[in-house]
This record gives structure tokens, C-alpha cells and sequence, in this order.
């Protein structure tokens, strides 16, 4: 392997290294986000092989590692550990569903961060605002004044003094697989053009609707911990090693002189 192999080798190294880095430090920075799922870095061997026309392909050389390149950032979407709150608004998911949000041009957005709230029009709204998608079975306007109560199928009623009024159904959503949902940032996913969804799902597949919790964020901060120092230290070494050949280059310019 040439110099210039060498360099380019290293160059990828970083630029990958780099790349885990930033994800381990985003990890860390949300594990006490509601609902946020840990991404994890996937990485590919880079080679470099030369390919030459009319010759067999069994006697190419083998393939050179050129280094590693980071192909994925996917969302690790496992269960996070549900902390009862109390809140009436809180709500969490224990199954692989999602709820479903909508903005003021009706975009749907998916979450696993319950954190709800009512706003001035009674509207039950994420922190960003947007509307948890519910299909009102009662109007707004007649629901009776009272206590909000969430099934764990997400029937939505409203409980005054004695009467429990059923007013709506939470819409709770399922990627076919989740590998199609792209993470538009504030702990939000869409669905990828192309993919559908299922909607008003209920039981095992979406999980159980658990009011007066909240998922956690599922980081693992001990593996994270780990991965960070294998990761700094691999860093280090590809940093010393660009170093290493560009003071070999300097050195071959300098004889050739």
C-alpha cells in the first residue's frame, strides 16, 4: 500500500471515528430526553481493489482495507424503562407503537415522548406545540368538565363527579418496519416517501397506553461510557498515524529535492 493509500486510509479512520464520536456525545446529552431512542453508528470496511478489464477475476488482487466509513445512524428503538409522573397528561407507550402528531398544516409527526399538555383550546399538545392526533368520538365543545382518563387502549374519557363520558380514541401508529422512519430532529420521526403506515392499532401491536408515566430515554450509559473510550482511543491513533505519514511525505519531498 502506497503513501498516499496510507493517508487516505487514516483520512476515512478519522472521518468515521469522528462521526461515532458525535453520536456517542448526542447519546449522552439526551438519556434523560422522554422517549429518545439511542442511535447506533454502523460502520463498512472501505477497500480498495484494483480492477483491471479482460483479466480473471480470480486472479485480481484482494481487496486493501482503505479504511471505515460510517453507513448508518439508525435509531435503536427499544423499550425505555416507564417513570410513573402522575400527571394526567403524561402518557407513555409500552409496545412498539407511536403516538401520532400533527402540525398547523396537518404534517403527521410520530413520538414516543408523551409529555403532554392542554393548551388554551383544550387541545392536548406536545411540547413543540403540535396536536395529539385523537379521533373525537364527542366534540370538544360538549366535553364535559372533569378529569381526563386515559385507557391503556387509548380510549380517552372524561370522568365528572360519578358519569364517565367516553369522548374520543388516541391514534397510535407502526412503521411496517421501523428502518423507514426518519428522525427530523426535537425527538420527532416521518415516515420515509414511498413507506406507509398502520394507524388506529391497538393490543400487541402498538403496546399499551400507560397514563401518568413517561418512557425514559433507553441510553445505556455504561455501554456508552465504553464505547466512548474505545472510540477516543481509536481516534488518537489515526490522528498519530495522519501525523506520522505526513511528516514520511515531508520527508520523501525533501530527499526528492
Amino acid at each position: 500500500m502506497g503513501i498516499n493509500n496510507l493517508f487516505a486510509t487514516n483520512v476515512t479512520g478519522v472521518t468515521g471515528l469522528q462521526r461515532q464520536l458525535d453520536i456517542i456525545a448526542n447519546n449522552v446529552a439526551n438519556s434523560t430526553t422522554t422517549g429518545y431512542k439511542a442511535r447506533q453508528a454502523s460502520f463498512q470496511e472501505l477497500l480498495n481493489q484494483d480492477v483491471k478489464a479482460g483479466v480473471d477475476p480470480a486472479s485480481q488482487p484482494l481487496g486493501l482495507n482503505a479504511g471505515l466509513n460510517v453507513t448508518n445512524q439508525a435509531p435503536d428503538f427499544k423499550q425505555g424503562n416507564l417513570e410513573e409522573t402522575g400527571r394526567q397528561t403524561d402518557l407513555a407507550l409500552n409496545g412498539p407503537g407511536f403516538f401520532g402528531l400533527r402540525d398547523a398544516n396537518g404534517n403527521l409527526y410520530l413520538s414516543r415522548d408523551g409529555a403532554f399538555s392542554f393548551d388554551s383550546d383544550q387541545n392536548l399538545v406536545s411540547a413543540q406545540g403540535l396536536k395529539v392526533e385523537l379521533n373525537e368520538s364527542l366534540p370538544k365543545a360538549q366535553w364535559p368538565k372533569g378529569t381526563l382518563q386515559i385507557g391503556r387502549d387509548g380510549q380517552v374519557y372524561i370522568k365528572e363527579q360519578n358519569q364517565t363520558t367516553a369522548v374520543g380514541q388516541l391514534v397510535l401508529y407502526q412503521a411496517q418496519n421501523n428502518e423507514d422512519l426518519l428522525s427530523v430532529g426535537n425527538n420527532l420521526y416521518q415516515v420515509a416517501p414511498g413507506r406507509t403506515l398502520q394507524s388506529n392499532l391497538t393490543g400487541a401491536n402498538v403496546g399499551a397506553v400507560i397514563q401518568g408515566s413517561l418512557e425514559s430515554a433507553n441510553v445505556d450509559l455504561a455501554a456508552e461510557m465504553s464505547n466512548l473510550i474505545i472510540a477516543q482511543r481509536s481516534y488518537s491513533m489515526n490522528t498519530q498515524m495522519l501525523k506520522a505519514n505526513d511528516e514520511l511525505w515531508e520527508a520523501i519531498n525533501a530527499f526528492s529535492r
